[in-house]
Order: structure tokens, then C-alpha cells, then sequence
């Protein structure tokens, strides 16, 4: 239990140092900060390294997002936002984020793994 505490706890620092580091905007066209898409997001990241139980902040994070979208390119800098958030996140199973919105009941117009080009989703 306490080595899952831990691990936890190192996973909130990794994410908010995402938070300090990341870009204003992705991409100058987009509406959408990778600090936004950070704090709607953070909920969800115990689900994507620990699975378990979606908590109901990360899938109102993902609706947040979602209505967030106005333009191909806020969904492209989201995409972004989120793979390199991802990949800075020791654990993270990219199957399982991808299964989120669905178990919120949304979706996401696009699945983040490593190989996925942001600059093509839509």
C-alpha cells in the first residue's frame, strides 16, 4: 500500500510539473492551453497507471475538454497536449486512457499512443 501511495504521489509531481513546463499553446490556431487540457485531465491519470475506478473529476474533465473543441486544430493541439503529457508518465497503459471517455460516456475524436500524429486526427 504504501509503495502504491508513493508511486501515486510521483505520478501528481510528474503531472504537475507538466503543468509548470508545458507551452502557453501548442499551436498558435488553437484555443486550447496544455494547461487547460493538464487540469482537466490530471483526475484521470490514477486510472491510466493504477486502473480501478474512473474518478467522476477525470470524466468531467473529459467533457470539460470536449466542449472545449471549436476548431480541427484545438483538437490537434489536445491531441499533443496529451501524448506528450503521456509519455512523461511512468506506468501510464495508453489502452487503458483510451478506454476513458467511453467508460464516461463521450468519446474523444481521436486514441493518444506514442505513434498517433496529432497533426492528422480528425
Amino acid at each position: 500500500m504504501a509503495h502504491k501511495l508513493a508511486l501515486l504521489y510521483q505520478v501528481a509531481l510528474v503531472a504537475a510539473l507538466m503543468l509548470l513546463a508545458a507551452p502557453s499553446r501548442v499551436d498558435a490556431a488553437s484555443n486550447i492551453t496544455c494547461e487547460q487540457v493538464t487540469t482537466w485531465l490530471t483526475p484521470c491519470i490514477s486510472y491510466g497507471v493504477f486502473g480501478g475506478t474512473v474518478a467522476p473529476e477525470c470524466c468531467q474533465g473529459i467533457k470539460d475538454l470536449n466542449a472545449a473543441y471549436h476548431t480541427k486544430d484545438d483538437i490537434r493541439a489536445a491531441c499533443t497536449c496529451i501524448q506528450n503529457g503521456a509519455a512523461m508518465i511512468p506506468g501510464i497503459d495508453y489502452d487503458r486512457i483510451n478506454n476513458i471517455p467511453g467508460l464516461c460516456g463521450t468519446s474523444c475524436p481521436y486514441k493518444v499512443y506514442p505513434s498517433t500524429d496529432c497533426s492528422k486526427v480528425v
